[in-house]
């Protein structure tokens, strides 16, 4: 059975990789920001913490098995409203990161991270992708006949739209569904020594090849700079982990968020609609489980 993914970012390509007969078809330019942290943060998982701690096993055996740089590390967490870890002071903090300069802090020991990069690499490697605008979908009765793109039509027996950046506008006539986008920003930088995650007042910072500092979240969609959040998250980091002066690179993000939480569901005969409220990276394995047993039923 043949199936078109459509989206490639980490669930299309997750997506593709388990479905052998499948084209995963990418919209045309940078939609794909590569903005994303990478990491898996349980606590943060709220009602959905047992699906992120599936997907850190999930993860855990495919980077294995793909070479994939990824890391099992502890989460510290600085900030007035307390999620029920473990309360630890400096002393402990400093064992545990020595870069770290806070009193007190949250710990807890559920954190993944995944070098993004390395892992969208390797499943784009072998999967087959055309990277094409699709312009429109074309039925026949209740099914899918195919897609219209730009260069032509695209035909499968099954559909599969991931709900990211820009794919919402495609399919929201065919399924009622509420979709924000919250625009963010990915400061990478040279390394300093973290061991683990770090956040302070709802920024992040992890380190892999490089540095990485995220937080701010707005409801945006315009792809400048706002280089006052830059700031903020500088001067956030700077008076935990010190001064942050080494060159910069800045990268804009979407995130496609469904208010009322994960979706994975049948939008027409032959088409499902898969999307993952705001834990995109660390819900994928669990939605393409999904995905390809409702494709299967």
């Amino acid at each position: 059975m043949s199936t078109v993914i459509v989206g490639g970012g980490i669930t299309g390509l997750l997506l593709s990789y388990s479905l052998s007969d499948s084209l995963v078809v990418d919209f045309k330019g940078p939609k794909n920001s590569m903005a994303s942290l990478w990491t898996i943060i349980p606590p943060l998982c709220g009602d959905l913490f047992g699906d992120c701690l599936r997907s850190e096993e999930i993860y855990s055996t495919l980077c294995n098995k793909l070479g994939v740089n990824f890391k099992k590390v502890n989460v510290i967490r600085s900030s007035e409203k307390k999620l029920g870890g473990k309360i630890i002071e400096s002393k402990e903090i400093k064992e545990l990161e020595p870069k770290v300069n806070l009193e007190y802090a949250e710990l807890f020991d559920n954190g993944m991270f995944v070098e993004g990069p390395q892992i969208i690499s390797s499943l784009t490697k072998d999967i087959n992708m055309k990277k094409e605008m699709v312009k429109k979908i074309v039925f026949d009765n209740k099914s899918i006949s195919y897609l219209e793109t730009e260069n032509g039509k695209i035909r499968a027996d099954q559909y599969i739209f991931t709900l990211g950046y820009g794919i919402y506008e495609l399919i929201k006539g065919l399924y009622n569904i509420d979709v924000n986008y919250f625009k963010g920003h990915l400061i990478i930088t040279m390394k300093i020594g973290l061991k683990g995650i770090l956040i302070v007042n709802d920024r992040i910072a992890v380190e892999g090849d490089n540095l990485y500092l995220n937080g701010d979240s707005k409801p945006q969609q315009d792809q400048s700079i706002d280089y006052e959040e830059i700031s903020k998250t500088l001067k956030t980091f700077s008076n935990v982990i010190g001064p942050i002066t080494d060159k910069l690179e800045v990268k804009v993000g979407f995130r496609t968020v469904v208010p009322t939480g994960p979706i994975v569901t049948r939008i027409s005969d032959n088409a499902i609609l898969v999307g993952g409220h705001k834990l995109g990276f660390a819900l994928a394995p669990i939605l393409v489980e999904k995905a390809i047993s409702l494709l299967k039923g």
